[in-house]
């Protein structure tokens, strides 16, 4: 395949107007007269999302086709199914759809599993349900991670319900800790955090807040550097101005944009379940009857637009959405425009409109 006339964003880099070659992986690309009639980007990368048009990834049976198709409308090509708190043989459940459909359909999105607890906190338990909320220890780990380690890539957890072996084992399993729906304080954190505990869920959302006696988990995340923060660029898990914050003092290289989007993204208004809850979605957010945020229906690609309203370039824009985030992935070289890189190439517009796009050099979403 073939592309020319495009204005091409990597990471680190930009050609204003040119051509790109690619089968399955990226071959080669340069530079051409004229001018660029769209903007072609590494293919968007969600690490934390639960569902989308009418699905659920806890659901028992689930349209893969249809499903794949609303991740592909808003240019995401990589996807990290996130599950919830739940019943463990519902989990493992969700776990083995995930590997079957990625059996069946080489051309999938779905690049893994994100375990959103059940090892966290009630003190900030969100939309997760409190009856299926378990202690982080490694007989219990055991029971969802053995026989899984290929396929879970990230676990959500509170470290002060778990205990130090179990985060040993986890990284034993090159999965990636993150810290969400916790209590836990600036000191607690600091013990995993020595561990190499180094990402969190949803930052700001669902966690100790800062404070200036107690800088808790915010706190932790702006001090300290190296942390990965994933963000909700809805501009209402975080606002604008906090978006700003973060992204005015934190390293974007360290800043991973997601949607923790829920099954009615994509749909009307109306009443929905998130895990056995119920929510009701109106005016862009999703909220339980006491008005707590149950995930998001946030698009990727307007999630993009938000940021880039608050001043992020394409180049940074990439950074988020792609390279960072494939990190976490580990699913071979993805997340760039570089020959060997995986073929998952978006093409946009100048209003962030997805028109065409490609997963592993196949097109899977017809556009102009």
């Amino acid at each position: 395949m073939r592309i020319e006339n495009v204005k091409i964003v990597d990471p680190f880099f930009t050609v204003e107007n040119g051509w790109i070659e690619f089968d399955d992986k990226i071959n080669s690309f340069g530079s051409m007269s004229g001018k660029a009639k769209s903007i072609l980007m590494p293919g968007f990368i969600d690490t934390h999302v639960h569902g989308g048009s009418g699905y659920d990834f806890m659901d028992d049976s689930i349209d893969f086709e249809n499903l794949e198709r609303h991740f592909f409308s808003m240019g995401v090509t990589s996807v990290l199914a996130t599950t919830l708190t739940a019943p463990l043989d519902k989990i493992n459940r969700a776990i083995d759809m995930i590997r079957k459909r990625r059996s069946s359909n080489p051309f999938t999105p779905f690049e893994g599993i994100h375990l959103e607890g059940p090892f966290i906190s009630p003190k900030h338990i969100g939309a997760q349900n409190p009856d299926f909320i378990l202690k982080g220890n490694v007989d219990n780990l055991k029971k969802i991670i053995d026989g899984n380690e290929d396929i879970v890539k990230i676990m959500t957890m509170a470290p002060e319900e778990c205990d130090e072996d179990s985060i040993l084992y986890l990284q034993s399993k090159s999965i990636t800790v993150s810290v969400g729906h916790s209590d836990s304080t600036y000191e607690q954190f600091q013990k995993f955090y020595r561990l190499g505990v180094k990402h969190m869920t949803h930052f700001c959302n669902a966690m100790t807040p800062l404070h200036h006696r107690e800088i808790g988990l915010v706190g932790a995340g702006f001090l300290n550097e190296d942390i990965d923060l994933e963000i909700i660029p809805d501009e209402i898990h975080l606002n604008k101005d906090m978006l700003s914050l973060i992204l005015k003092f934190h390293p974007h290289d360290r800043i991973i944009a997601i949607t923790d989007a829920m099954r009615a993204t994509g749909l009307k208004d109306g009443q929905y379940d998130l895990g056995g809850l119920k929510v009701t979605v109106s005016g862009k957010a999703a909220r339980l009857s006491n008005g707590s945020l149950a995930g998001s229906v946030l698009k990727y690609n307007e999630g993009l637009k938000n940021l880039e309203g608050l001043g992020l370039s394409l180049n940074e824009l990439s950074m988020i959405s792609s390279f960072n985030p494939s990190k976490i992935v580990k699913g071979g070289p993805s997340g760039r425009i570089l020959p060997g890189y995986a073929a998952d190439v978006v093409l946009i517009d100048g209003n962030f409109n997805v028109l065409t796009v490609f997963k592993k050099g196949r097109k899977v979403l017809e556009g102009g």
